[in-house]
């Protein structure tokens, strides 16, 4: 599988039950206008996904490739962890007099910082040392878990099984981390996981 295509999957699996997908609701709810949300959602976490890339290309340019396949691999196997944490469903609403657009663009960046979605773009960014495949399939991975509950906030938000998926998404997590690590130590064959 390609860049692209490995990037929407990973960021959209680790974007189930994520504070971003909260915020989503939250918002669509709050200005129930969800065109200027949407855009500044989906601009903010270009943004937020453009720089985490570039770091990862700078970082793994630094790691030998020897162990570029173990880091990937040991960072899956830590958001399989991650990703049964449950995150903090009390979101601070901030208002802002430069629109609905401005406050979601800025709301979505900050709230990727430090966040799993961030660490796996640093990671895969680095892993295939490219930026612009990684950075489209992760915004397109991330919004297309938000979107749907941005537009359908809170109703859609209430019929979602979050902690099956939780379980779901960190079993998926775990078999991708220990897959690439096996891979990498030579205990199964070489199926091109990753490269493409």
């Amino acid at each position: 599988m390609n860049a692209f295509l490995i990037s929407i999957l990973t960021v959209g699996i680790a974007e189930i039950g994520d504070r971003s997908l909260f915020l989503a609701i939250l918002f669509g709810v709050q200005y129930q206008r969800p065109w200027p949300v949407f855009l500044g959602m989906a601009s903010g976490l270009f943004a937020n996904q453009l720089l985490s890339a570039f770091l990862g290309v700078w970082l793994f340019s630094a790691i030998p490739p020897l162990w570029q396949g173990w880091l990937v691999g040991i960072v899956f196997i830590g958001m399989a962890v991650w990703v049964l944490i449950p995150e903090d469903e009390q979101i601070t609403q901030t208002k802002s007099c430069r629109g609905i657009f401005l406050t979601s663009a800025i709301a979505f960046f900050v709230l990727e910082m430090a966040d799993k979605t961030q660490v796996a773009v640093i990671s895969l960014a680095g892993y295939f040392n490219t930026v612009i495949p990684v950075v489209l399939g992760a915004t397109l991975g991330i919004l297309l878990v938000t979107t749907p509950a941005l537009w359908f906030g809170c109703r859609f938000a209430s019929r979602l099984p979050i902690k099956t998926i939780r379980v779901i998404a960190s079993g998926l997590f775990l078999f991708l981390g220990l897959w690439i690590i096996f891979s990498v130590s030579g205990l199964l064959p070489q199926w091109e996981l990753l490269r493409g």
